[in-house]
């Protein structure tokens, strides 16, 4: 399986697939080379983006403007980037999903 995060530049790369529509707000597991997030709100306008940053933030204990959508604004398959502090939840997060 491919790594679903890389670090470059001193920060996490962090490679999504957006599940818009949920039944619940989530980290749902892993999904090939991504992280499948769920998230309620429709992907009108940016809401989903908005609301996938807020869920990994929570999981990753992070403070929400310290996670960025760096590419897919438009798209299911996104990257966010997240600090460098988040690696060692990251990795435990993505070996128990």
């Amino acid at each position: 399986m491919a790594e679903v995060f890389s670090v470059r530049a001193g920060c996490i790369f962090l490679r999504v697939k957006a599940k818009p529509g949920a039944r619940a707000d989530s980290i749902m597991g892993v999904r090939g080379s991504e992280l499948l997030v769920g998230v309620r709100v429709p992907p009108e306008k940016g809401r989903a983006n908005a609301e996938i940053a807020r869920v990994l933030a929570i999981a990753l204990h992070v403070p929400r403007d310290q996670v960025v959508l760096k590419l897919g604004g438009s798209s299911a398959h996104k990257v966010y980037t997240v600090p460098l502090a988040a690696a060692p939840i990251l990795g435990k997060l993505v070996s128990t999903v």
